[in-house]
């Protein structure tokens, strides 16, 4: 295989990734305690996950800055889940956002470049 097509293969796996990680964040921040206190109330705990949803997006078609926004949030997780005091958020979350938006700010790079 060639290194274009397996940048493109990375590019995309990173992408759908994401998309997914955001989606199923979104969903689980609106459901979880939606019993007690309603749907339209837990809308403020979805707001972190909705600006990742929207990093995302941006990254779809800006891969280069939407990378670096992904890299930016999961610093953010770490600081305001306190990720470092919890090694579980820290290897689900936040570890997770910072390689991949690190390997879609690289890849955004090189496509840049053309290098690969």
């Amino acid at each position: 295989m060639n290194n274009q097509k397996f940048l493109g293969y990375l590019i995309y796996f990173c992408k759908i990734l994401l998309l997914a990680t955001a989606v199923g964040w979104l969903i689980f921040s609106l459901m979880s305690g939606a019993e007690n206190s309603g749907f339209l109330k837990n809308i403020p705990n979805s707001l972190p996950w909705i600006a990742l949803l929207t990093f995302v997006l941006v990254a779809f078609r800006w891969q280069i800055v939407g990378g670096i926004l992904i890299i930016l949030f999961g610093i953010f997780t770490i600081i305001f889940f306190s990720a470092l005091e919890f090694i579980f958020i820290l290897f689900t979350i936040s570890s997770p956002l910072i390689i991949l938006g690190f390997i879609l700010a690289v890849t955004g790079f090189l496509k840049l470049n053309k290098k690969l």
